[in-house]
């Protein structure tokens, strides 16, 4: 838990989301602005006078009461859902659009990391791949063969011809395997070795598997924990690289792509595939030998269209569900915590102003509601707080 007294204590809000989901999955409600938390307590005072003068001696709590008041500026069909008090919004001339290797950073294994698109998607897979790909000559030349590393149909490239020759492979985020697809295979390397850059030097990577390029092959890496980005050819990157030691070996390798592998669906990654309100989203699964968590992978998948959304006005009595707020500032601003209300109805909280001069803000409360039923231990919600100095 945090020390009491710390500077690193000292907080200025930051990170702020808001969360919500009425029961057809969460939704994070996007920017917010002007965010304010209200308590409010009914009390019942009782007085005495045997002091000799009447002084207050107890107070009772009637009633309980929090809200949290906030604008949306983003003013999406599902935030004016909230305001108008709508039914669901439906699509109108709806169709299907495809996303082809659509760039997602992964979250920790618990987390998803959305899509940016909304509805169910279908057809959808994941894979890895490589930002950059160089052969250096072992004298001053790189050769880019970033873009035939990464396509499955593309023109075979020679590697490791000579001993001084280095095989660079890059990606901007950590990554722990490395798909082969050898056209020819190596014949005559000896002591091909792996590296990567520690800070200070190129030390030895540990890379099993088929990592010869003798056959396909799918190279398990070894992550060192002191692995740090470096700059090579002017790229900086998390680079790994391969060499062998053979003057002139019998058969070179080619390679139809390095770097380009799928991933598995409920073993390396999991998918949500999203609904009419939630974005569909995508995570890491622990322990996966394929993909790290943080890691950037590619996903193609089907993803519904439309010309235009609707809801009706005045639809529904009232939008009930549960939220969680998050307050994450920056490394260095302070304490992080989240508040989770299990039960909260999310009303308009004043005027919907079209000022041209102005951003189009959505003002909005959400009121907290007893759970007791549910929720027993914390019935209107709890507070988790994360210790910054850990």
């Amino acid at each position: 838990m945090p020390q009491i007294h710390d500077t690193d204590n000292y907080t200025v809000p930051g990170g702020i989301k808001l969360f919500f989901n009425d029961g057809t999955g969460e939704r994070d409600l996007g920017n917010m602005v002007d965010v304010s938390m209200a308590r409010e307590s009914e009390e019942l005072e009782h007085y005495t006078n045997r002091p000799g003068a009447r002084v207050k001696d107890k107070v009772l709590a009637l009633s309980e009461s929090l809200a949290i008041d906030f604008s949306l500026d983003e003013p999406v069909i599902e935030n004016f859902v909230l305001f108008f008090k709508g039914d669901t919004a439906a699509a109108q001339s709806a169709g299907t659009a495809v996303a082809t290797d659509q760039k997602v950073t992964l979250g920790a294994s618990s987390s998803f990391a959305s899509l940016g698109k909304r509805g169910a998607i279908s057809s959808y897979s994941a894979r890895n791949f490589l930002d950059y790909v160089y052969l250096f000559d072992g004298v001053s030349t790189y050769t880019n063969h970033s873009t035939e590393a990464d396509t499955a149909a593309g023109t075979p490239f020679q590697i490791l011809a000579d001993a001084g020759d280095k095989l660079y492979c890059g990606k901007l985020t950590k990554f722990n395997s490395i798909n082969i697809d050898v056209a020819t295979a190596a014949v005559g390397y000896t002591s091909v070795t792996w590296e990567y850059w520690n800070g200070t030097t190129w030390g030895a990577l540990t890379v099993g598997g088929t990592a010869d390029f003798s056959a396909d092959g799918t190279g398990l890496i070894t992550v060192p924990g002191d692995w740090v980005t470096t700059s090579v050819n002017g790229v900086s990157a998390y680079w790994i690289r391969a060499q062998q030691t053979a003057a002139s070996p019998a058969t070179p390798a080619t390679l139809n792509s390095i770097g380009r592998g799928a991933l598995v669906e409920n073993t390396d990654v999991a998918f949500d595939l999203g609904s009419s309100t939630v974005d569909a989203k995508v995570r890491a699964i622990s322990g996966s030998t394929l993909v790290l968590s943080g890691q950037e992978i590619k996903v193609t998948y089907t993803y519904p269209t439309y010309a235009s959304s609707v809801t009706n006005i005045a639809k529904v009595g009232s939008i009930e569900g549960s939220a969680r707020l998050e307050v994450h500032p920056q490394s260095g601003r302070g304490l992080q915590f989240d508040i989770e209300i299990p039960k909260c109805q999310i009303k308009a909280n004043g005027d919907l102003s079209l000022n041209d001069q102005e951003w189009l803000l959505i003002p909005l409360s959400l009121v907290v509601l007893d759970d007791t039923d549910n929720t027993p231990t914390h019935p209107y919600g709890r507070v988790i707080m994360y210790d910054a100095q850990a």
